[in-house]
């Protein structure tokens, strides 16, 4: 009972850095038609204007990724996530300190986009460190299982941040633009930085990266291993990583502010539409992840995800805008439930096809998709609908990236079979273990 009691402790610790990390995500993306009339003006563009600073944001998640997993691939992933989990909860914090557009001009739209450039950093490091740790710490048989965790955790985050925002569009006008939308951030940032602090610092570290230290296999310049020497794997996870971040941006992120502006549907509909779809995700995903490590396979889940985006996104969507408030439900609900089977299972496959002496900078490839294709997403989203005038255009992204993910895991080695994560490449004929 004592060391069930500390591998959960464990992984509630690990976990704690993406509540931060996605409940700041999704409140912002919430609440981004009152930030970008607070913050960014009113302006008739405020609104690409302030997802294109959650955007900007995003840049510096590649950066992030790249220092702390050079230093976590060398010193530890506990070491690391450490720190991360302070940078991103002090850009939450300062985020919704922000002063309004109407006391500062030009300088707050400014200090926000700074706010989310440091949030983007730490993120950077914060997610792959994750990844990496809870794959290491499921051994032979729970690979992915524990990596759904961080993804259960994400979603945990998110819901709460969506139904903040369901609760905040019942209070009123006044209240919201003034203090209302600052409350998530302020609130969320004090009680989660102490939360995290105390359960980090008891923190185990892993035992592949402690084998491999004792091993004296560390390496000078990880991340250049896993651009040069193993950059089949990076170039797969690069692009499988796009409808994975695409789909999470645009319908968990995103999507309250598309039916908003797009259909009939209130504000309060649109979060409760968004919280039914994200609760969907938080069941099937440790599902997902189990049922993966049953059958010792990844592609299969990576490939029916993907699929079904690319044959199913567009017709969804065209019926969203034919139907009432509950089919509407349910279709984003059916929609939603393919993300289980990307959550469930890429966080072990990504992990898993990367040895332990660069697995944490194996995480770097993903941020650089989630920073190329993900974290614009949503001003993409909003810039197709104003250059088409087409309220299904958004679907045409979706659908690239889904024809360049189900290519991706076409290629991918299967990883699911291996009784250990690899020491050494599987992607290098002469490491092949």
């Amino acid at each position: 009972m004592a060391h069930i009691n500390r591998v959960w402790r464990n992984i509630a610790a690990a976990s704690i850095g993406n509540v931060i990390e996605w409940y700041d995500f999704g409140v912002y993306g919430y609440m981004a038609i009152v930030i970008s009339k607070v913050i960014f003006s009113g302006s008739g563009s405020s609104l690409f204007l302030t997802f294109l600073a959650f955007g900007v944001g995003f840049i510096f998640r590649p950066l992030g990724s790249i220092f702390f997993s050079h230093y976590g691939d060398k010193i530890g992933r506990k070491n690391m996530l450490l720190i991360t989990f302070w940078v991103m909860g002090i850009a939450t914090l300062l985020t919704g300190l922000t002063p309004d557009y109407s006391t500062v001009g030009l300088l707050a739209p400014i200090l926000i986009t700074i706010f989310r450039i440091i949030q983007g950093f730490g993120a950077g490091g914060e997610w792959g460190g994750v990844g990496a740790y809870l794959t290491e710490f499921g051994g032979s048989n729970k690979r992915a299982f524990y990596g759904s965790i961080q993804q259960f955790f994400v979603l945990m985050a998110l819901l709460a941040g969506s139904l903040t925002g369901f609760a905040l569009s019942y209070t009123p006008t006044s209240f919201l633009y003034s203090i209302g939308w600052r409350l998530p951030f302020v609130i969320g940032g004090l009680i989660l930085l102490p939360i995290a602090f105390i359960l980090r610092r008891r923190m185990d570290e892993t035992t592949p990266f402690v084998s491999v230290k004792e091993k004296k296999e560390i390496l000078k310049y990880p991340i250049k291993d896993v651009f040069i020497k193993d950059w089949k794997p990076t170039l797969l996870v690069l692009f499988g990583t796009m409808i994975w971040t695409v789909s999470f941006y645009i319908m968990l992120t995103y999507l309250p502010t598309y039916l908003k502006t797009t259909t009939h549907l209130l504000s309060s509909q649109t979060f409760l539409i968004t919280s039914i779809g994200i609760t969907v995700i938080m069941v099937f995903v440790p599902i997902i992840g189990k049922l993966s490590d049953r059958m010792r396979k990844r592609k299969i889940f990576a490939i029916i995800g993907s699929a079904a985006f690319l044959i199913l996104v567009y017709p969804i969507f065209y019926l969203i805008h034919q139907a009432g408030f509950i089919e509407i439900i349910l279709l984003v609900a059916f929609l939603d439930f393919f993300i289980a089977f990307l959550s469930g299972t890429l966080v072990a496959f990504f992990a898993e096809s990367f040895p332990t002496n660069e697995r944490y900078s194996g995480f770097v490839p993903y941020n650089l998709s989630v920073a190329i294709f993900g974290g614009f997403a949503p001003s993409i989203a909003v810039e197709l609908i104003n250059l088409t005038k087409d309220p299904l255009s958004p679907t045409y992204y979706l659908i690239v990236a889904a024809v360049a993910s189900l290519i991706s895991f076409i290629l991918m080695k299967e990883t699911g079979q291996l009784q250990e994560l690899p020491e050494k490449s599987i992607y290098r004929k002469e490491e092949t273990i």
